[in-house]
């Protein structure tokens, strides 16, 4: 169904690049709301899911710093901290001082948040490729590589490439 249909607009959308965006804006929120719908049963947000896929596969000691997390979480340091302050708090992460740098913040993720991790990202996974079945392999390397382009253009416009 074209977005236009789908939003109930009486009139057809005249500018094809502001059509583009709010298809993408469109079809992140469904995304956000069908990974919520999935991570719910086990009293999981996204941002503690993302957290905890980090630790378990982005770090090769097992651990990273409160900085590292933020940046490759795509949100700042205050958040981080207090996403990790309740996730300590569950149980599923611990925090300790860098041997080399105590004022860094490691954290760690804990036996019980490996086990909740595993039970969420089979589900997780599973729910990932229904959505996603929807494209076909060639497609989705598609998608990806047209996705890239735009945030390498999104990153030179704002200064940061």
């Amino acid at each position: 169904m074209a977005l236009r249909e789908e939003l109930g607009f009486p009139n057809p959308i005249e500018n094809a690049a502001h059509e583009a965006l709010m298809s993408l804006v469109l079809t992140g929120t469904l995304l956000a709301k069908a990974g919520d719908a999935i991570l719910r049963p086990f009293k999981l947000t996204a941002p503690q899911f993302n957290l905890l896929m980090t630790l378990a596969y982005q770090s090769e000691s097992g651990h990273l710093s409160q900085s590292e997390l933020g940046r490759m979480l795509l949100v700042n340091r205050a958040n981080v901290t207090g996403l990790v302050d309740r996730m300590e708090k569950a149980g599923w992460v611990s925090r300790g001082s860098d041997a080399a740098d105590r004022r860094v913040n490691r954290v760690h993720l804990t036996a019980e948040g490996r086990r909740l991790l595993k039970r969420a990202e089979k589900a997780y996974l599973a729910g990932v490729e229904r959505v996603m079945g929807a494209l076909g392999a060639d497609e989705r390397t598609r998608l990806c590589r047209s996705l890239e382009r735009l945030r390498a253009a999104l990153t030179r416009r704002n200064g940061k490439g």
